[in-house]
This record gives C-alpha cells, structure tokens and sequence, in this order.
C-alpha cells in the first residue's frame, strides 16, 4: 500500500467537556440510560467526533450530555474535519448531503437542531478507548 492509499490514522485525545460544543438535540431517558452504562462500566469506551476548528458535536451529543452530568472535566474526543473525504455528512431518512454550514452554526449559536437530524458517518473504524472515569475528573 503506497503512503497515498494509507488508512488515516485518527487518534483519541482529552478535550475540556467545558470547550465543546452541541449542535442538536438529545433524547434524555436514552442519555440517562447511557450515564448508568458508563457508570457501571467505570470508563469511558466511544470518542466524541468534534469538528476540529469550532470544537462543534459531530457525533456524540448523549456522551457529552453524560460527561456534562457525570461532571467530568475531560472527554476522549477525535478531532475531524468536515473536508475529510472518509466523512459522509447526511441527514437521517435521507441520504442527501446535509448543509454543514448550518451544522457549524448551530453549534456556534447553540440554537440546536431537532434530535437525529444529522448523521455523521466515516468510510474507516474509529479507534475505541478505555479510560478510567477518575482519569477525567
């Protein structure tokens, strides 16, 4: 495999939970249920995707809702850019290409679209993590 066909690499880092920002809604009972899972497990499993220039939510608005209310002062976080060609930005139900710009400002304004309205999706596996919750106090 020549280094043009290389699988990207996409590493996990510790972002402030403080620094991110939302871009949709949520369904709590679903979050609340995740938080008991995290909690049981005692470790944070599934990176946030984050837009990396505006640190807006691509994928994992329940996870940041469970940090928030975990009060963890970091997150594991994967940071993405809108022009990476291994992302494919739709909206749910509809495989037509959604309109970052609105995505963006959403989460810029924190006037957040309705819950499932985008659905972010990458051609590659993401790397899981396993760090300890005490590790992101």
């Amino acid at each position: 495999m020549s280094p043009a066909e290389a699988i990207p690499t996409y590493p996990v880092v510790k972002l402030p939970v403080r620094q991110l920002r939302p871009s949709e809604k949520i369904n709590v009972p679903r979050a609340r249920t995740l938080i008991k899972l995290i909690v049981e497990a005692g470790q944070w499993t599934t990176p946030i995707l984050v837009e990396h220039r505006h640190s807006i939510i691509m994928d994992g608005h329940h996870r940041y809702f469970c940090a928030m209310e975990l009060e963890l002062s970091f997150v594991p976080c994967i940071l993405l850019s809108y022009d990476d060609p291994n992302l494919n930005v739709t909206y749910w139900g509809n495989p037509a290409p959604a309109v970052v710009d609105h995505i963006i400002q959403a989460g810029l304004s924190g006037n957040l679209m309705s819950f499932k309205t985008t659905r972010h999706r990458l051609n590659v596996t993401l790397p899981s993590c396993a760090v300890a919750l005490d590790e992101l106090k």
